[in-house]
């Protein structure tokens, strides 16, 4: 081989050798970083299945027994916003705004009537994975504050469990299932809230 062929052949394989390593560079620099997205925010949505006795005893009707506004269950529908803020570990304070609005049955008011509740929460949560998991558990406890009709407020304990879907990616759902136990105007009020929640992670 001629000193010409062998200088050619060394300069085609410079440039593949160039060319290859430069492939590779530009495809580390371009391909997504892993990102540990450990922030949420949501947006609650769903439907509680409460008692109702608390209505009736609370709007004024005195003469009127609690029972009767308590014949049929309080069944709201819930929505309203939520943030998980990362605290470090797999711990988490949530704090949140539902609002739940549904109808009452009573004997005093002639039939129906549509009843909302304005509820701040805040709830420690417990993650269960780490956030680059696509499947990701939780468990909360914490509290809520009832406002309701007649400027009427009371409070409630919570505690429930849950889990993020797609948690890995930017965009998830959210499924929650909350216990609650608590007052209204010093008259019980307890139920369960069931949500299936559009997931924002950052």
């Amino acid at each position: 081989m001629s000193a010409w062929h062998a200088a050619k052949l060394a300069v085609r394989v410079s440039v593949a050798v160039a060319a290859v390593a430069g492939g590779d560079a530009l495809a580390r620099a371009t391909e997504p970083a892993t990102v540990a997205l450990e922030n949420v925010t949501r947006a609650n949505l769903g439907m509680g299945l409460y008692n109702a006795g608390w209505y009736g005893c609370s709007t004024g009707y005195g003469q009127y027994p609690c029972a009767a506004g308590s014949s049929n269950g309080f069944i709201p529908f819930l929505v309203g916003p939520q943030l998980d803020l990362h605290l470090g570990g797999i711990n988490n304070l949530s704090v949140g705004f539902d609002v739940l609005v549904g109808s009452v049955a009573t004997s005093f008011s002639g039939g129906w009537k549509t009843v909302a509740i304005w509820e701040p929460t805040l709830d420690y949560v417990a993650k269960f994975g780490p956030p680059t998991e696509d499947t990701v558990g939780r468990f909360r406890i914490g509290g809520g504050v009832y406002v309701g009709p007649n400027s009427g407020a009371g409070g409630t304990f919570r505690i429930g469990g849950g889990a993020s879907f797609l948690n890995a990616g930017r965009i998830g759902i959210g499924v929650d299932l909350v216990l609650e136990a608590g007052g209204y105007q010093n008259n019980w009020m307890g139920g369960l809230q069931l949500m299936a929640s559009p997931e924002w992670h950052f």
